[in-house]
């Protein structure tokens, strides 16, 4: 288990508390006055034999009189290697990180503005 709270920080620090843990995976949630978080960590094999390693964030935002159907917004990402390969798999994550830290979020903006 990652611990019992994980912090996101998406402009306000977010504190959302674990609520269900088991069979390689955990989920996490938190719910406001306007929208809930739920991050869900899960582990599994691919068919390949590799292990996969996957975190999605969920925001639902509850309707109001702006937005009638709410919304939903959603970020994950995925990993999977060989299990003695851990080294090369988790630099390449962090690079992509990095990549969108750096721009100052302007990676990310391309990538919302389907550019490729």
């Amino acid at each position: 288990m990652i611990g019992n709270t994980i912090t996101i920080n998406n402009g306000a620090a977010k504190v959302l508390t674990l609520i269900k843990e088991g069979d390689y995976s955990s989920e996490y949630l938190l719910k406001d006055t306007a929208s809930e978080f739920r991050l869900n960590i899960r582990h599994s094999k691919t068919k390949a034999g590799q292990d996969r390693h996957n975190v999605e964030l969920v925001e639902n935002v509850y309707p109001t009189e702006a937005i009638p159907a709410g919304r939903t917004r959603k970020f994950y990402f995925v990993i999977e290697n060989d299990v003695d390969d851990l080294t090369p798999s988790v630099a390449n994550a962090d690079a992509i990180a990095d990549l969108a830290i750096a721009t100052a979020n302007a990676f990310l903006n391309q990538l919302m503005g389907w550019q490729s």
